[in-house]
C-alpha cells in the first residue's frame, strides 16, 4: 500500500501553470453550462485554479486537497 502525502504547495504555487485553468476546463465548463449542470467535484483541487473558475461561472463548487495550504488558498480564491 502507497500513501498519499500532501503537495508542498509553498513552492510550486509560484509557478504560473498552477494559478491557470486548463484548457480543457474551459471546453467542460462551456458544455455542462449548457446541459444545466450545477455542482462541480474537484478532488485533488490544489490551489484551486478550476474550482475558482467554476465557482465564478454559477457552479456550487466542492473541493478536496491533502494540502490544508492548498484548501486555504482555494478558500480564500487566491492563486497567487
Amino acid at each position: 500500500m502507497v500513501e498519499s502525502k500532501a503537495w508542498n504547495w509553498s513552492k510550486a504555487s509560484k509557478l504560473d501553470i498552477w494559478k491557470e485553468p486548463s484548457v480543457e476546463s474551459y471546453y467542460l465548463l462551456n458544455r455542462w453550462k449548457k446541459q444545466m449542470k450545477k455542482d462541480f467535484l474537484d478532488l485533488g483541487c490544489g490551489i484551486g485554479r478550476h474550482t475558482i473558475l467554476f465557482a465564478q461561472n454559477g457552479f456550487n463548487t466542492y473541493a478536496f486537497d491533502l494540502s490544508q495550504e492548498a484548501v486555504n488558498a482555494t478558500k480564500s480564491g487566491q492563486r497567487n
